[in-house]
């Protein structure tokens, strides 16, 4: 008998699930980074509920929450009901914060790999008076000065981070890292000259660089960026062998059932697919570069291996 009810209890939960997964989703969707506005991320992310949420005839709230490197939001979602209606966009700190940190409040069980988004290579800026008028101009006086040259990061074992310091392995040269919150924050120390220069998303850095407050003096990837094609890459600068790229990506609570991550993942792909996607790329100045759930579940396991490794060679603290 009680065999039978747990069998009936089982069945019913199953159907139950079953009948979301067909509804869903019938109400708001929320896009949830655990980090600030103003990045690649946040630029992919508003232009993917622009176009999803009409498709589902839902609105899609993107929200930020910030803090802890990340740790704060992504925990959020993890604690989050699997009934589809809040998914994590992020990016290498979902995988780095476990070595970073030591320990995080959630598991990568917790979670299943949806899409990778895009990948993204960085823009060396510094201050529009800067006397660095390149990569070679900054390798020299941080030769000669050692630990007298900074950079701003928006944290220790960000992205902005860990691109310097392979550029700092690469280059042989020593610089004084200095971190921050967010992107923005490490711009407008690096506009203002608090530090000589940092790695920025061109998403973050547009306006800026528009305005002529900072200068681009290279791009962090292995070849130029449709974006800023007059642009030299570090590489081409004197560094050779240097490439950095960075990723934005979905990930959802791991009870979320299958049904509804396809229907997501379909929408997804569509939307991704578009000439204004590919524009929003060029613009943007990163590589689209979509994974679907099957391609990037596969790809996770070397992916995070990758990055925190990274983490360990850059001898990246949690400060």
């Amino acid at each position: 008998m009680t065999r039978i009810l747990f069998a009936a209890i089982a069945l019913a939960a199953s159907l139950l699930q079953l009948a979301q997964a067909q509804e869903w989703p019938s109400r708001p969707v929320t896009f949830l980074q655990p980090y600030g506005p103003g990045t690649n991320l946040d630029a992919i992310t508003r232009y993917l509920a622009g176009v999803m949420g009409p498709q589902w005839k839902q609105p899609i709230v993107v929200e930020h929450k910030a803090g802890a490197n990340g740790v704060i939001g992504t925990e959020q979602v993890a604690r989050s009901s699997g009934d589809g209606y809040t998914w994590l966009f992020t990016g290498p700190g979902h995988f780095t914060n476990e070595v970073l940190m030591g320990k995080v409040p959630f598991d990568q069980k917790d979670f299943k790999p949806v899409a990778r988004l895009a990948s993204v290579m960085l823009v060396l800026v510094v201050p529009a008076d800067s006397p660095f008028k390149s990569v070679s101009d900054i390798i020299d006086a941080a030769k000669k000065n050692p630990g007298k040259v900074s950079y701003a990061s928006a944290g220790s074992g960000s992205a902005q981070h860990l691109s310097a310091a392979a550029f700092q392995h690469a280059s042989g040269a020593q610089f004084l890292h200095v971190p921050y919150k967010t992107q923005a924050a490490a711009l407008t120390d690096t506009l203002s000259g608090q530090v000589s220069f940092s790695f920025s998303a061109l998403a973050t850095a547009k306006a800026q660089l528009a305005s002529g407050r900072i200068r681009a003096i290279a791009v962090t990837g292995p070849r130029r960026s449709q974006s800023l094609p007059e642009l030299p890459t570090v590489a081409e600068s004197g560094v050779p062998g240097y490439a950095f790229f960075s990723f934005n990506a979905v990930f959802v609570p791991a009870t979320t059932s299958d049904e509804v991550i396809r229907k997501f993942s379909d929408a997804l792909g569509a939307a991704i697919r578009t000439p204004q996607f590919a524009d929003m790329a060029k613009s943007q100045g990163f590589e689209s570069d979509y994974a679907d759930v099957q391609a990037w579940g596969a790809a996770v396991p070397s992916e995070r291996k990758k990055w925190q490794d990274l983490i360990r060679v850059s001898g990246a603290k949690n400060e």
